[in-house]
């Protein structure tokens, strides 16, 4: 075949296949117009779905109206709130008037305010008129009492913390304070322990502890626990492991009357001169009270440093104590927070 049959031949393919690709073209462009404009369609329809559903989600909850609970007791407060599923945001705050404790002082938002179901809802809750000197709790309950007190002194570090009440069989009603310390009119002016000797049915029981083996720092833990009061007598041994350790108690195990005396017997390393640390008891004839009273001993070492070895609630009479310190060592006794003796430990 000649060179210019070939290049013919060449030219009328290339204007075939143009051909058929341009009626391919026309043929997508009238038959798809269809598919395109489905395509479109589907995609605006999916667009307003979307938009539905946020909107929906953005309009949230439905709306009710906040009712008023200012004036009314936190109890009531806040069965309203939850009936109109709102949710509450307690702050408290001191008062100028008495009789207000524990009741709305101010809400947030304001009474009659149309919100959002499930939204939270401040409120300002009285703590009572401030305080700032002990009260009169003597004929008071003291759930009534320690309630009132919590509710007042509710910080991290409050002025006033309650101990443990100490039961006393009594006439009285059950629950009735007789007795407190600090007593009515104490300023507070520095964190103060209140304690209640409270009235009971019938005599509070506790537990003899099993204090055998226990060291001396062991055994002051066990008496500011324990309502019992320990008479402690001492022996000498050459051990020394048992040295400065309890080796017996009188009624361990048993179930006593509170506030019952227990005696205890202490092993002592027999003393040496170079001893930089000295063994002994603290012994003093106390009046007898009405009540457990506070009583604390304190040890004030040579080099002016003043530490407290042990506070406890005792009944009065004989108290005896147990120490280990250095010589020249002064213990001083305090009971009601007034000092009641000193001994220089020679």
């Amino acid at each position: 075949m000649e060179e210019k049959d070939i290049v013919h031949s060449e030219e009328k393919k290339k204007r075939h296949f143009g051909g058929y690709f341009q009626d391919q073209i026309a043929g997508l462009s009238n038959g798809g117009k269809p598919l395109v404009f489905t395509v479109i369609l589907t995609f605006f329809a999916l667009a307003v779905a979307c938009i539905a559903v946020f909107f929906a989600s953005v309009q949230g909850a439905e709306r009710v109206m906040m009712p008023n609970v200012t004036g009314k007791t936190l109890t009531t407060a806040l069965l309203e709130l939850q009936a109109k599923e709102l949710y509450p945001k307690i702050q408290l705050r001191y008062s100028e008037f008495p009789g207000e404790e524990g009741k709305i002082l101010e809400q947030s938002p304001s009474a009659g305010s149309i919100v959002k179901a499930y939204r939270q809802v401040t409120l300002t809750v009285s703590r009572g008129v401030a305080i700032d000197r002990i009260e009169e709790y003597v004929g008071k309950q003291v759930d009534d009492v320690q309630s009132r007190l919590q509710l007042l002194f509710t910080d991290e570090n409050p002025l006033v913390t309650i101990a443990s009440p100490i039961y006393q069989k009594s006439e009285a009603t059950s629950g009735t304070i007789l007795a407190q310390y600090p007593s009515a009119g104490t300023i507070i002016s520095e964190p103060i322990t209140l304690r209640f000797v409270v009235s009971s049915p019938a005599e509070e029981m506790v537990t003899v502890p099993a204090l055998q083996g226990l060291s001396i720092a062991e055994l002051y833990k066990q008496m500011e626990e324990s309502k019992l009061v320990f008479d402690f007598v001492y022996h000498e041994t050459s051990d020394e492991s048992s040295a400065g350790r309890i080796s017996a108690v009188d009624k361990a195990g048993a179930t006593v009357v509170s506030y019952s005396r227990v005696t205890a017997d202490i092993a002592f390393p027999i003393r040496q001169e170079s001893d930089e640390q000295v063994y002994g008891i603290f012994s003093f004839e106390l009046d007898e009270y009405p009540f457990p009273v506070p009583v604390r001993l304190e040890c004030n070492a040579p080099d002016g440093k003043i530490t407290t070895l042990v506070s406890l609630n005792h009944p009065g009479k004989s108290i005896s104590i147990p120490y280990y310190a250095q010589p020249e060592s002064i213990l001083s006794l305090y009971v009601l927070d007034r000092l009641t003796a000193q001994v220089t430990i020679q």
